[in-house]
């Protein structure tokens, strides 16, 4: 187990690394800066940001949506301009650094058929996703500060029912989010 709490270590390092990028990301979101809106959208379209991230390698995409739910911007990848990880694989471009993906697989492979692996997986991936989520509102908490613009942003797992609202940190559904857009 240890070896997995060593990579929790390492995942808040790299976090703490990452976060003036994503603050600066999220403060653009919300300025309308760096973001590509669909043909005839603008900014004053936009009732709701959505954050999303995959849930093996953490990448993190964002839009906006228009009063109908529609999305009306490309989406994006955050944290942006991802620095290249010296001397590693190429083709490695995910915000999970390629050493703690490879190293949690392997520890997946080694012991997977252990007795205590389940337990012990979950709770490491307990923690990392712990660890990514306070990251995240952390970092949003902070960009929306720095910036006069409200509106809705929800953050989740990629492909889910229920989301946390970031204006009050707790879970709500699509459903419960579709209700705010037509009682406006």
């Amino acid at each position: 187990m240890q070896n997995l709490k060593n990579l929790n270590t390492e995942l808040k390092n790299h976090l703490e690394e990452s976060k003036k990028r994503l603050i600066n990301d999220i403060v653009q979101i919300l300025k309308g800066e760096n973001v590509d809106y669909l043909e005839g959208k603008h900014k004053v379209d936009t009732k709701a940001l959505y954050f999303e991230y995959e849930y093996d390698n953490l990448d993190i995409v964002a839009w906006a949506v228009d009063k109908n739910g529609e999305i009306i911007t490309d989406i994006l990848k955050l944290p942006g301009q991802r620095k290249k990880q010296m001397g590693k694989n190429e083709d490695w471009d995910s915000f999970l650094p390629e050493n703690i993906g490879t190293a949690a697989s392997d520890f997946q492979d080694r012991h997977e058929d252990d007795d205590d692996f389940d337990d012990l997986w979950d709770e490491y991936n307990e923690e990392k996703y712990e660890l990514f989520e306070d990251w995240f509102c952390t970092c949003w908490k902070e960009a929306s500060a720095q910036t006069e613009t409200r509106v809705h942003a929800y953050f989740s797992v990629h492909d889910t029912y229920f989301r946390t609202d970031l204006d009050t940190l707790k879970t709500i559904n699509d459903d419960e989010i579709a209700e705010r857009y037509i009682s406006k």
